[in-house]
Formats: structure tokens, C-alpha cells, sequence
């Protein structure tokens, strides 16, 4: 029988709309966003759901047409906002993608798109084993059952979540035949229907499940006690007529629209390629090529060899000391070799070696087993001696060469990372562990540490599992990131992607191995007194708070200083949360601190206990005993624009503008005697980006000349000579400075700098009449990356805008500030690079944060390093303007 997919193709389209955003666009100005997003949807669904041969499916839309609905209900609708024009254009698009991925595409006079597929659902239900209804629309929910579900598209329109009567009844709060009497009761503000006024979706879900319909609600109407009876009394008719509403037709002539033989899906119409063209919808020509099996006439999309099936297991071996040469014979006859070490511990300081995983073909590997041998470093030494003359391929590498490090072997480079290669390809993602990328890439479900282990995952090492399957594991992880290595590399290509990668990110690999081998030092007994000091601190704004409001509370509960905040005190929230209480967090106080003096009180408290709680007592806990030092992890796929971070402290999000924030900076010091720490800081490295990028005279000369680019800005905006500028002048011009590189609208500006809106308006517009290019140039990158889909730094570094799931204000404020701080990081890592290979052995590179790295070295070689810091970190770009480098050499961080 098979199954019949039903897609509600009026809300599918409409969500990719404003899920994507309008940037997409066809290099002659057609808008592609909804008929992308309706693309991918339908490609994901064919792909993991649709057998072909077996199962039907039809593409249902919405025609301008009246349905009773309209007469009911008048304004029924009538408040939606104008369907926009780039939505309107894109619609005959769709249409003809949908005929020509195969796909059956019906639209029905006097009927919307959920009539038409509810009509079918009674109608056919008995000729099928299931029905999938594809929508975002909760009015469809009403029709699942037994063997008709929803697939709902959620994370914009390509991940897809399942719903059964179980998932339907946990999601809105009652059972799929209570839906249309939910909805008629809390109304629907998106289709104008009414229901009753003042009862939302709790006291609607509570009164569902005392009664089963509003018919019955209304017959125990006496029953109902308090305002809620009232409510439902004075809108009766509202409840009613809601009801009618919501409730689906199911008396559509679909008989009339199709034939059951011809909406079995049979694959792709030869002509889809072409189309594919026309929408310059690349990637997806680039898939389709290589993955997607049709028949034969309708699957040469390409005249490329068909893509190799990733999908399949492969094959493992073991080896052990005892004939491990054999192994390096295979390794020497090969050029590209996946290399994964295996370990007890993700520490590397705490890591004993399980064994080595290598492959040097898909769907082969080998298993080199050293567990507690007594020869295992030998071997080791012996295998990495071989390797540094190869190319190593392998998914998050910094780590095997930190074990490697810890133990006296150095794997010198490497050739590709599969995880870094994945960032590159899609930096808003934060999944690029290998069983994603498994899933993503090769389609292949990898086996998952865990499953390895049980419940016993808490008690055992990978030392301690069964040989065999060991074996099959690790084999499985070099297997899988030479096949990785194999699909990545041809994308990281055609993106342009490769030279970026090879020559910034995989060098940079060795640096940060390096720093978190090298870490920090903290003084222990300082921390110890900074903890007393700030809780007696604590106490007393505790001690202040109560007699403020004269009773105790929590000030770290949301829902007690909510309460305190807007029903005690009686302010008024300003921003609500998705559980439709106000915020009480930082932004939310911030706002609040003029309202009352108790919210300064309250932010000085949290600012007290996130220092104590994140930085003061969590450091001692993370001091390795066999080093004495803090070895924090920094992660190169952290941020979308190309900035490390770092975890286990964080020490990117230190606090350095307050001095408590600097107390702490200053328990960083150095461990021995006679070391001395050099911190070297680009100068407003973004805005000499800024000045390159755009080619501004004024910036440009400015920069040339030394002058101070706040000072300028301020003199500029305020019409004062630039000698008259003051100190809170200033500081406006920097805040201008920085808030407009950010894409910053005249209202974020206005609260950064707690001025009215008219004001940061006229700020603005005489920032843009004195730098005349940054404004072109923003007009210009919004321009490039509405036809691109993308924005770049200087090096070629990508974000597609495809991918970001945000708001139209906030990707305008990316494509601004991408380009820039992007760039800045760029640089700042090929800085990093060049000191990691130029700077003398015992000056060791300890920690990069934002525009900043620390060095630790011996007192003597201070002024010979100030010179090749300055010089490497100023020069190892050319820029339109100078790069500037300020250097601080002191006993702590904080001089």
C-alpha cells in the first residue's frame, strides 16, 4: 500500500520566507529564499522519508480565492500583513519546482491548502499504512490518529520532528480531537479568530480536560466558578463561531484534482537540473550530482562520475607490538594517513594511551593496540617519526597532539582536519563532532562512545572494554575521517575555502596545542583572599537588599526577584520570557536601574557571585597537580566570525574594565622568579580594518598620522575642535565608533549611550558625513551578500547567511561586522603563527584574548622579544594603514 506524504505547501513556503530572510537572490534579482527553504524541506523529505515506486505524495497550496470562513467571519485573515511582493514573485517558482522534483502540486477554488488535506485524509485513509501530514500549522494537528501523523518542520524548515496523538497531547496540553476546542477557546491572533476573550492556552488546556468539547463546556456552565465563567458567558457566540472556524472541511472534490496513479512519487523530471540553474541554487546542483540515485534517464544530472556511497561499514584490523611492523610497512606505502590516537582521559595530562587508529583508505582501517605494553612510546616514537613525513588527515587533532606533547613526541603538522574543515564550511553550526558529521556528509551512523560502555560508562576506561570492539570503534574513527577528508576537501574548493584553511586555521592548530600544553599560572593564596573579601561584599548587599524592601529573598531565583521587582515594587517589565513572565536578566535590570535603587544592588550582587562562582573559586579546582598551572582549552570552532575561544576557565569573557575584574587579571603571574609575562595588544585593530576595508580617506589619515580615532570621531559629532574634546566626549565617540562597525541602529545606539533616539540619530548621520565610504561600503557588502548569500573577511573566511537563524536587524549587523572583526581575528591568528615560529623557545606563547596574546619568558630576554613581537604582530599583514601593537611587560597580567 505505502504511504501518502501530504504537504501543506502554503506554510512550508511562507515559514522558508521569513525563516531565511530576504538576502537570497538570483545574480539577475530574482528572490530564491522561499523556494530555497522549500527545496531543502522537500530534498531532506524525499531523501530520509519518500520511497520511490512505493509511496505517493502531493504538494497542496492556497489559492486567492473566498472560502465560507470569509462570510463567517469577515475579518477572518483580514489583519495579516500585505503578502510580500518577494514572496508573491517566488510562488510560480515553486510551483515548478515542486513538478519537477515529481511531486503531484494541487490548489483548490474556495478551499484553503488544510481543507484540501484534510479532505484527503478521510477520504484515503484506508488505501494507505500511514499518512504524513508536512506542515507548521497547529490547526492540523486536529487530524492525527492512528497511522496519520504530522511531520513538523522545526530549526527553520529542514529539521524535521514527528508527531503521534502522544507528541500532540505533550505539546499542546490535550489530545489531537481537542484541538479545534482548544483553539476555539484561546483563539488564534495570527488568523484573527476571537475566541474567548481574556482565557489563554493554561485555563483553555484546564477546562479541556474536565469537559471534552465547548458544547459540553457550555452545558456545566454553572459548574465553572469566578471570572472565568464570565469570560466564557460574554463571548459564547466568539467560542462558537471560533469553533467553526478552526474545524477543517472535509468535503473537498479531490476526486476531481488527482488519480491515485499519478502521485506515486517515480523521482525527478529530467528537467530539474536546468531549473536549478536558473535559481543558481549551487550547493544543491553539487548534491543532487553526486548523492541522489533516480532512474536512469532522470538521474544524469552530471556528467561527473557518481559520487562514491559513504554509507556502508567498513572493515578493521588489529595489530599489537607484536607485529606493529607490519603496519608501518602500510603506513610508509602511503601518502595520506587518518591517524586517531585512542586514550582513557580527554585530559592530556591525565591520558594514558589505549592505542592508534589509522586508515589510509575509506572504509579500511587498523587498530594498533598499546594498552599497558611496556614498549608503547617506543612505538610510538617510531610510528610519528614515520608520519611527520606524510600527510595527516583526522578529526580534532589538537588533541592527539597534545598527548602527544605531554609525552615528549611531537607530530610536527598536520594536512586536514576534519572538524575545522567542517567549521569553515558552515561556522554558525555548532555540531562538528564526528557522529554528526557522520550523519551529515556520509550518511552514516557512527557507533557513539557511550554505546561502548553502557552503564558502566562512569566506571570503565576504553583500556577496560572488550578487544574486538575496541577495534571496531577507533578503526571506525579513522575510517570515517579519511571519508570525511574525501567529501570536505572538494567543498572546502569550491568554496574558496582552502587557502584560508591551509594557511591560517591548520597552523594554527599546533599554536593553541602549545598554549594549553604551556597554561597559566595563578596565585592560589590571592584568589583565596579575593573569595573572603568579595563574600563579605556579598553579605553586605544582601544585608542593604532586605532593608530596601524589608523582607528576605533570593536574588539568584528569577522568579523571587520578578516578583520582588514587578509585584512588590510595582515597576514595569520591559521584555517578557518564552514562559510569559518579565526578564529579570542582566539587559532586563540594566534597563530597570533608574527605576529603583534596589536593581544597582541587584547587578552588584550577580556581578560579585558570577566572579566568585565562574573565575575565583572555579580556577584553584582546574590547577593541575603535576604542573601547578591552569591549562584552559581553546576551541577554534567556538564563534561564527573566526575568534577563539576558550573554556575550563573562560578567560575570554574575564571582566577588564572594572577593578574587581582586574583583581583577578592580576592573580595571573608568573611562576618562576626570574619570568617576566609580555602582553602585546593590537591597537583598535577593528577599526584599522574598518579603514581598509572601506578606503576612507579620513580614517585612512587618521591612522597614518597617529591621531586618536575617538577623539577625531568626538570632535566630529559634537562640532568642537578636536583640541576641546574631553574625557566623556571621547568616550561618546568611542561608543559611536565601535556601535556603527557593529551595524548598531540609531535606538541601539540611543541605549548604549542612555541619549534619546533623535540624538543618536544626529550622532550617526554626522559619524557617515565624516567617513562618507564606511556608509557606501556597508550599502555595498549588504548589495554583495543579498546576491552572494554570503559575507568574507580579507582571507577569503565565509558566513552563509543561509544558514543563520535570525532576525532581518541582526544578519544586517553580521554582514556590517563580519568583514571586520572577522578579519581582525584572521589576523591575530596568522600574528600567533608567525610568533609561535619566530619567538625564542623559552619565551612561550600562554594565552590569546580578543586582540591580545601573553607571552611568558625569562627577564633577560625582554627587550630582544619586545622586538620581534612588535615586529612580527605589525607586519605580518599589509593593510591601507599601519597595524599598531602596545606591549606591557610586568610580573602579572595587570602589570
Amino acid at each position: 500500500m505505502g504511504n501518502l506524504y501530504l504537504i501543506d505547501g502554503s506554510a512550508i513556503a511562507y515559514r522558508a520566507f521569513f525563516a531565511l530572510g530576504d538576502w537570497m537572490s538570483t545574480s539577475d534579482g530574482l528572490p530564491t529564499n522561499a523556494i530555497y527553504g522549500v527545496a531543502r524541506m522537500l530534498l531532506k523529505l524525499l531523501k530520509d522519508y519518500v520511497k520511490k515506486g512505493e509511496d505517493s505524495i502531493i504538494f497542496v497550496m492556497d489559492k486567492k480565492t473566498s472560502t465560507y470562513r470569509n462570510e463567517l467571519l469577515k475579518s477572518y485573515k483580514a489583519q495579516r500583513p500585505e503578502t510580500p511582493e518577494k514572496y508573491i514573485q517566488q510562488i510560480p517558482y515553486i510551483m515548478e519546482l515542486v513538478e519537477k522534483l515529481g511531486i503531484k502540486f494541487i490548489s483548490m477554488d474556495n478551499y484553503e491548502a488544510d481543507d484540501v488535506i484534510a479532505s484527503i485524509v478521510v477520504k484515503k485513509k484506508e488505501n494507505y499504512d500511514n499518512i504524513y501530514i508536512i506542515t507548521s500549522d497547529k490547526d492540523m494537528m486536529q487530524l492525527v490518529k492512528e497511522n496519520i501523523y504530522i511531520l513538523r518542520p522545526e530549526q527553520g524548515v529542514t529539521e524535521i520532528v514527528k508527531y503521534d496523538e502522544k507528541e500532540v497531547e505533550k505539546k499542546m496540553g490535550v489530545p489531537p480531537k481537542k484541538i479545534a476546542d482548544l483553539l476555539a477557546l484561546m483563539g488564534d491572533s495570527s488568523d484573527n479568530i476571537p475566541g474567548v476573550k481574556g482565557i489563554g492556552i493554561k485555563t483553555a488546556q484546564k477546562l479541556l480536560q474536565d469537559y471534552e468539547c465547548i458544547e459540553e463546556l457550555y452545558e456545566n456552565i454553572d459548574k465553572i466558578k469566578g471570572s472565568t465563567q464570565k469570560k466564557l458567558i460574554e463571548n459564547k457566540d466568539n467560542a462558537v463561531m471560533s469553533k467553526k472556524l478552526v474545524k477543517l472541511m472535509l468535503d473537498a472534490p479531490i476526486e476531481k484534482m488527482y488519480k491515485d496513479e499519478e502521485i506515486v512519487y517515480r523521482g525527478y523530471k529530467e528537467d530539474l537540473r536546468e531549473l536549478l540553474r536558473r535559481l543558481e541554487f549551487n550547493s544543491i546542483l553539487k548534491e543532487l550530482d553526486i548523492t541522489q540515485e533516480n532512474s536512469k534517464k532522470s538521474t544524469n544530472l552530471s556528467t561527473k562520475e557518481k559520487r562514491k556511497d559513504y554509507s556502508s561499514k567498513g572493515k578493521y584490523e588489529l595489530f599489537t607490538s607484536k607485529n606493529y611492523k607490519e603496519l608501518l610497512k602500510i603506513i610508509e606505502e602511503n601518502e595520506i594517513i587518518s591517524f586517531d590516537i585512542e586514550t582513557t582521559s580527554l585530559d592530556p595530562y591525565k591520558a594514558d594511551i589505549v592505542g592508534i587508529a589509522l586508515s589510509v583508505e575509506t572504509f579500511e582501517g587498523y587498530f594498533l593496540d598499546l594498552y599497558k605494553d611496556e614498549k608503547r612510546w617506543d612505538i610510538v616514537n617510531e610510528l610519528i617519526d614515520i608520519l611527520n613525513n606524510k600527510k595527516i588527515v583526522g578529526q580534532n587533532l589538537k588533541y592527539d597532539i597534545s598527548v602527544l606533547k605531554v609525552n615528549g613526541v611531537e607530530l610536527k603538522k598536520v594536512y586536514f582536519d576534519t572538524m575545522i574543515a567542517a567549521y569553515l564550511l558552515d561556522p554558525d553550526s555548532r555540531r562538528f563532532n564526528m557522529d554528526d558529521l557522520a550523519k551529515e556528509y556520509l550518511d552514516y551512523k557512527s557507533t557513539k562512545y557511550k554505546e561502548l560502555f553502557g552503564k558502566d560508562i562512569k566506571l570503565l576506561t576504553l583500556g577496560d572494554i572488550e578487544k574486538q570492539k575496541v577495534v571496531d570503534y577507533a578503526g571506525e574513527d579513522a575510517d570515517i575521517a579519511y571519508r570525511l577528508f574525501e567529501v570536505l576537501k572538494p567543498k572546502l574548493e569550491e568554496f574558496e575555502l582552502l587557502e584560508l584553511f591551509q594557511k591560517i586555521e591548520i597552523p594554527t592548530i599546533n599554536v593553541l596545542s602549545e598554549m594549553e600544553i604551556n597554561g597559566v599560572y595563578f596565585d592560589l593564596k590571592e584568589l583565596k583572599e579575593l573569595e573572603i573579601e568579595y563574600n563579605k561584599k556579598l553579605d553586605s548587599l544582601m544585608a542593604e537588599m532586605k532593608k530596601m524592601v524589608g523582607y528576605d529573598f533570593n536574588p539568584n531565583s528569577p522568579k523571587q526577584v520578578g516578583e520582588l521587582l514587578f509585584e512588590h515594587l510595582g515597576l514595569k517589565g520591559k521584555r517578557k520570557t518564552k514562559s510569559g513572565v518579565y526578564s529579570t536578566d542582566a539587559d532586563a535590570l540594566e534597563s530597570l536601574k533608574n527605576e529603583h535603587p534596589i536593581v544597582e544592588k541587584l547587578l552588584e550582587y550577580r556581578k560579585y557571585q558570577k566572579l566568585i562562582s565562574t573565575y575565583i573559586v572555579a580556577i584553584p579546582k582546574l590547577v593541575n597537580p603535576k604542573t601547578g598551572r591552569v591549562h584552559t582549552s581553546f576551541n577554534q570552532t567556538g564563534t561564527a566570525t573566526g575568534r577563539l575561544s576558550s573554556s575550563e576557565p573562560n578567560l575570554q569573557n574575564l571582566p577588564i574594565r572594572e577593578e574587581e575584574g582586574e583583581r583577578i587579571r592580576r592573580t595571573l603571574k608568573v611562576q618562576k622568579e626570574d619570568f617576566v609575562l609580555l602582553s602585546a595588544d593590537y591597537s583598535q585593530i577593528e577599526l584599522r580594518v574598518l579603514a581598509h576595508i572601506t578606503k576612507d580617506e579620513t580614517l585612512i589619515n587618521a591612522f597614518i598620522n597617529d591621531e586618536d580615532i575617538h577623539s577625531l570621531t568626538a570632535a566630529k559629532i559634537f562640532g568642537v575642535d578636536v583640541k576641546k574634546v574631553d574625557s566623556n566626549m571621547r568616550r561618546v565617540g568611542k561608543v559611536v565608533n565601535f556601535s556603527l562597525i557593529y551595524g548598531s541602529s540609531a535606538y541601539g545606539l540611543a541605549e548604549n549611550l542612555g541619549i534619546p533616539v533623535e540624538d543618536a540619530k544626529t550622532f550617526i548621520k554626522k559619524y557617515f558625513e565624516t567617513y562618507k565610504k564606511v556608509q557606501e561600503s556597508q550599502e555595498e557588502s549588504l548589495k554583495v551578500a543579498k546576491s552572494k548569500g554570503y559575507v568574507e573577511t580579507i582571507f577569503g573566511r565565509k558566513r552563509f547567511l543561509n544558514k543563520i537563524k535570525t532576525n532581518q536587524s541582526e544578519l544586517k549587523r553580521i554582514v556590517i561586522n563580519t568583514p571586520i572583526q572577522g578579519s581582525a581575528a584572521d589576523i591575530m591568528k596568522l600574528a600567533m603563527i608567525k610568533l609561535y615560529e619566530t619567538l625564542d623557545e623559552q619565551a612561550k606563547l600562554i594565552l590569546q584574548v580578543h586582540d591580545e596574546v601573553l607571552i611568558e619568558l625569562p627577564e633577560k630576554l625582554v627587550e630582544n622579544t619586545k622586538k620581534v613581537v612588535k615586529d612580527c604582530m605589525e607586519n605580518v599583514v599589509k593593510l591601507e594603514v599601519p597595524l599598531k601593537v602596545d606591549i606591557n611587560v610586568g610580573k602579572n597580567w595587570q602589570k
